[in-house]
Formats: C-alpha cells, sequence, structure tokens
C-alpha cells in the first residue's frame, strides 16, 4: 500500500545526512520504507529566542534535506513538480523515498514575500503558518493573539503562497487565523497534524466547523498521533486513533482524511506504535473494521496525494 505521513520533525533531531536513513528516532527511511512505497513530509522546525534565530535553524535543517538529496539520488528525492509525483505509488520495490518539504512556521520567511519565492524555488511546498508562538504572519492558538488572526502581512503571504503552489496549513493557528484564511483563501488548505476537538477537547485540535471547511474546500486532514491529542487522559493506543478516524468520517466523509503522525515532534506514541514501521499496524486496523480497501487506501495515502496534485 503507499503511504504519505503529511508531517514529521526528524529534520530537527539529526545533523549529517546518513542518519536520515537509519537511526534511533521514531523515523528514519528505511523503517519508512517497510510499509511499502512512502511519502514524507519534511517539517522544517526550530525554536529559538527570536525569530530570526528560529530562521536560521530552519535554513540549516533545508539544508541538510537539500544534501541528502545531492549525496543519495538514488535512495531520497524530494518531489517539487505534479509529475515527479503521480507515479510515486507505483514504485513499489524502489529504495527511493519521496520527500515534500514544509516549514512550520512562517518565521523561516524572515519577514519577506521574496524568501517565500526563493525558498519554493528550493522545494518549499508547505507553509504550516504557525507553532506554538505568533509570528510575523499570524496567531497561534498557543499564542498571545498579537494580530487578532492574520495580519496584513500575512494576507500577503496567503495570495503569494496560493500563486505559487504553497499548500497553506492551518494545524497549531488559532481560530481566529483559521477563519481569515478561511475568508481570504482561493484554493484547498489543510490541517497535516491535527484531530477532533469534539473527540479530545485539546486547543490543538479541530472543531467540527473547522472539519467541514477544510472538506469542503478538499482540504485533508492528517491525523496526529500525540497522545494529548488522541484523549484526554493522555494515555492513548491504536483504538483511539481509530475513533478520531472513525469519528470525522462520520462528519464528512473519508476523502479528507489521511495521516500526519508527528514523529520526532512528539514526546510519546500511542501504545502499540513505537515508529513509523507501525503505520501499517493502523491500516490493518482499518481493514479489519471493515472499512472499504478503496476508502483505507485514500486514508494512507492517496487522499494526500490527490491534494498535491491539485494544488
Amino acid at each position: 500500500m503507499f503511504f504519505f505521513d503529511a508531517h514529521c520533525d526528524i529534520l530537527s533531531a539529526i545533523s549529517e545526512p546518513e542518519e536520515f536513513f537509519t537511526n534511533k528516532h521514531h523515523w528514519d527511511a528505511e523503517r519508512a520504507l517497510s510499509n511499502g512505497p512512502f511519502i514524507q513530509v519534511l517539517s522544517l522546525f526550530a525554536e529559538g529566542k527570536s525569530e530570526d534565530e528560529i530562521k536560521k535553524k530552519m535554513d540549516a535543517q533545508l539544508a541538510t534535506a537539500l544534501l541528502t538529496e545531492e549525496k543519495y539520488p538514488e535512495r531520497m528525492k524530494i518531489i517539487r513538480k505534479n509529475e515527479e509525483l503521480s507515479n510515486w505509488e507505483g514504485s513499489v520495490k524502489s529504495p527511493k523515498i519521496g520527500c515534500i518539504i514544509e516549514a512550520e512556521g512562517a518565521e523561516v520567511l524572515g519577514g519577506s514575500l521574496s524568501e517565500l519565492d526563493r525558498l519554493y524555488e528550493a522545494g518549499l511546498r508547505i507553509l504550516t503558518l504557525s507553532w506554538n508562538y505568533d509570528n510575523a504572519v499570524c496567531d497561534s492558538i498557543a499564542g498571545n493573539n498579537r494580530h487578532n488572526g492574520l495580519s496584513a502581512f500575512g494576507r500577503q503571504v496567503i495570495n503569494r503562497a496560493e500563486t505559487l503552489g504553497v499548500v497553506i496549513d492551518l494545524s497549531h493557528a488559532s481560530d481566529k487565523t483559521f477563519s481569515d484564511v478561511e475568508e481570504i483563501s482561493t484554493k484547498p488548505f489543510i490541517a497535516s497534524h491535527s484531530n477532533s476537538r469534539s473527540v479530545c477537547k485539546y486547543r490543538r485540535n479541530l472543531t467540527d466547523k473547522q472539519i467541514n471547511s477544510i472538506a469542503k474546500r478538499g482540504g485533508v486532514i492528517g491525523i496526529n498521533l500525540c497522545p494529548d491529542f488522541l484523549n484526554n487522559s493522555g494515555n492513548a493506543d491504536i483504538m483511539d486513533i481509530i475513533r478520531h478516524i472513525e469519528y470525522i468520517s462520520a462528519l464528512v466523509g473519508t476523502s479528507c482524511l489521511g495521516f500526519g503522525c508527528d514523529f520526532d515532534g512528539i514526546d510519546s506514541l500511542p501504545a502499540g506504535i513505537s515508529g513509523v514501521q507501525d503505520m501499517s499496524r493502523i491500516v490493518e486496523t482499518l481493514l479489519r473494521f471493515n472499512y472499504k480497501e478503496e476508502d483505507v487506501k485514500g486514508i494512507a495515502g492517496l487522499n494526500f496525494k490527490r491534494l498535491f496534485n491539485t494544488v
């Protein structure tokens, strides 16, 4: 089966290209490919005392990804074009993993629209507007409501990103930021690693209204494996993952569902999941619960693939 995971923070956990393929973290390419043909969204993520410091760290992570592709072209490919994505799932025995670059936080822009263009040329295809802090573009769900949603610059960023074909990601965004993007966007947007707030009342999860909005626009929601986002006790297992899938699919159908596991961006994993190699266990559980194979294939990867082919 073809897999597409919409969020992973492995670039913030390694320093050398060789670590990308095998390591002791949640994710590495060898274990990802044990599931079958695989596309991984690689997040540029950093913390720091200033937006400049954060940007420098994110730029360094991008450099690591580019160097990995340069040194090991037979094992890793950064996907930049539609045609590169279209036939990926056909390479069943390929040792190569496909990657899409995402920035988790608009700090990566350094306050410049021209920097968005430069990053696009380098391979950036997803912009997660914020992490846990407000920034020059928007407010975070964990922030201080600096702009009351999108800033004026943030509105320019949305317009330019959509012109380029950079997917807007609203995981971590404040509810007001979400509604502002909903108002001005013209293309599908995503929540790359978020769950249902009705199932687990955590602020990082999505309201039913937000889920409906993403689905109506043709966007996709990546189910996050963080135990705190799966149930209110923080002690989660595979069945908690299934509960979020069932709730969202009952609300809007399965075509807006995918995986955004957040490997190496969360401190712990649900019982039964020890790393990326166990993603197939979630799929097997869905099939045992009599989900249609076509729907399971969509959740495993084809729904996100369709979205990227569209945007």
